[in-house]
């Protein structure tokens, strides 16, 4: 598990540079002049979210490589998917393609409890994690 979410780190790490770079210049492309201000409030958002749960699923790695667990998968997998689903709902569906209604706009606070619930997942595995190290690939 180890192995994959250090890969699944560097992934979404160097993705996070890249649309944070991409916002502050090629946004303006992609968005009206008087829809502006708002997609980069929002993608200022998105990023922040982005890279500090990428960072949060670095400490996952980790942790995982050390102690290996249920509640620490689980807590990998929602911040994979609440960084996917929050900011990447974020860039593509409200900034991009400037969905603001309708069934897909649920993925972006679905994102959101999937981040919030991948905190609550470490905090199990806090409880649960025994001291000791655990035998690791």
């Amino acid at each position: 598990m180890f192995r994959f979410l250090i890969t699944l780190t560097g992934l979404l790490g160097a993705l996070g540079v890249g649309v944070a770079a991409w916002s502050s210049h090629g946004l303006p492309a992609f968005v009206p002049a008087e829809q502006l201000p708002l997609a980069l409030e929002r993608a200022r958002a998105a990023s922040l979210h982005h890279m500090l749960h990428t960072l949060a699923l670095l400490g996952v790695a980790l942790w995982c490589r050390q102690r290996p667990g249920l509640w620490l998968n689980l807590a990998g997998t929602l911040f994979t998917l609440g960084i996917l689903g929050f900011a990447g709902g974020i860039y593509l569906l409200r900034i991009i393609a400037g969905i603001n209604e309708g069934p897909l706009i649920y993925v972006v606070p679905l994102g959101g409890f999937c981040l919030m619930f991948g905190w609550l997942a470490l905090i199990v595995a806090g409880w649960q994690d025994s001291g000791a190290p655990q035998k690791h690939d």
